[in-house]
C-alpha cells in the first residue's frame, strides 16, 4: 500500500484528477481519497515514484508517507 499526503487536495474534482493520474499508469491500482485529511491510500502493484510524479504532473504536490 502506498499513503501520500496532499495538502493541496481540496474538493470531489481534486479527487477526480488525482485518480485520474493514477489509473492513467495503473488501470488496476485501487485508490482512496480522504479530502479531509488529505490522505491518498492505494493499493495494487506501480512504481510509487511514477505515481507521485503523475499526481505532480496533475498539478498537486503529493509527499509519500508510507510506500
Amino acid at each position: 500500500m502506498l499513503i501520500l499526503k496532499v495538502p493541496d487536495m481540496s474538493c470531489g474534482h481534486c479527487v477526480k484528477t488525482i485518480t485520474m493520474a493514477v489509473h492513467a499508469l495503473a488501470p488496476e491500482a485501487l485508490v482512496h481519497c480522504d479530502v479531509a485529511s488529505k490522505v491518498v491510500k492505494l493499493g495494487g502493484e506501480f512504481d510509487p515514484v511514477q505515481i507521485e510524479n503523475s499526481i505532480k504532473q496533475a498539478g498537486y504536490h503529493p509527499e509519500i508517507l508510507e510506500s
